[in-house]
């Protein structure tokens, strides 16, 4: 099962190093806290950002089909013979899809972006937790997703980068 190790620090320069000490142990930061914005310098690699992805994949997809739809109704289903011209005319045909594609594109790129940054969610959990509340006024606030049995580990990591009170958290 999955646990949450929670350590608030004093100082800035502790919370800090138990950042660079987290990034160099390879640990996921689930979520860091402080009083004031800190700028914290990258760790690792950064995720690929697949909102644009799944936009443009949304996007093409909805086109395509519409696409598909406007041809069979066009060509199969409705045929209408109207002065000879052919039934499937791919310049008329083109303006519709493309339309529609990016409508889809922006309503597929925002869903992708409220569900990415958990807009979806009424409550956090994060704001049950006693050490959040103090990261808003004098503690500077990290926490580490483990597992239970590697919980034990985590704790010392922070604790030797000087963390004041650290706790486990099962979720």
């Amino acid at each position: 099962m999955t646990a949450l190790a929670l350590a608030s620090f004093a100082r800035e320069a502790a919370f800090r190093a138990a950042v660079a000490r987290a990034g160099e142990d390879k640990r996921r930061i689930v979520g860091l806290w402080s009083p004031y914005p800190v700028e914290i310098e990258e760790i690792g690699k950064e995720p690929a950002a697949s909102i644009p992805w799944i936009a443009c994949l949304g996007g093409l997809g909805a086109a395509i089909l519409f696409y598909a739809f406007i041809w069979w109704t066009a060509t199969q289903a409705y045929p209408f013979d109207s002065g000879g011209r052919p039934l499937h005319s791919w310049q008329v045909f083109l303006i519709a899809p493309i339309e529609l594609g990016a409508l889809a594109a922006g309503i597929a790129g925002m869903a992708a972006f409220l569900i990415r940054a958990g807009m979806t969610r009424l409550h956090h959990p994060a704001f049950d937790i006693d050490e959040v509340e103090r990261a808003s006024s004098d503690h500077f606030v990290i926490a580490l997703s483990c597992d239970e049995e590697e919980g034990g580990d985590v704790l010392a990591l922070l604790a030797k980068a000087g963390a004041v009170h650290s706790r486990l958290v099962t979720r």
